[in-house]
């Protein structure tokens, strides 16, 4: 009696072991799926962000040809229009040195991937993308006070 007792507590021993090795094999599969899940999205964050920063870049090449042809057109409106002053190219040429600094922030973005494996401060790279990213929002909106104090002399 002893060693039937003895047998079938072996065998529900060995039960339990294998019930709790699926288990165990199961949680393993679960965080090893949770595991590929986040690395899955910090990777969609980082892209998000460097494609944003890709299109800011991008929005800035076209806006910084366009200011240059606002220097020369207020250029031409100075010299054929009286009315118009010859100071008034003071507002492209301050929007361009912002287009230039903009320039400066996107190569310190660069210079900091290129040190990427040896001193890499992630805080800074995201702070310094943010910034530059804000920057270009401001440029969108001083070029189009640019082009409005453009047209304004312009038309009158």
């Amino acid at each position: 009696m002893k060693e039937q007792k003895h047998e079938s507590l072996d065998e529900e021993t060995e039960r339990l072991l294998r019930e709790i090795g699926e288990s165990q094999k199961e949680f393993e599969e679960t965080f090893s799926e949770i595991d590929k899940t986040m690395a899955s999205l910090e990777k969609k964050a980082y892209d998000g962000v460097r494609d944003v920063f890709k299109y800011f870049d991008r929005i800035n090449d076209k806006l910084f040809t366009f200011n240059n042809i606002l220097i020369a057109g207020f250029f031409a409106i100075g010299k054929l229009k009286d009315d118009v002053p010859m100071w008034m190219i003071i507002f492209p040429i301050v929007n361009l040195g912002v287009f230039i600094f903009i320039e400066y922030m996107i190569m310190e973005k660069s210079r900091m991937e290129a040190y990427i494996l040896e001193n890499f401060n992630e805080e800074r790279y995201r702070k310094n993308i943010n910034k530059t990213n804000l920057y270009s929002l401001v440029t969108i909106f001083t070029t189009s006070i640019v082009t409005i104090v453009f047209l304004y002399n312009l038309l009158k």
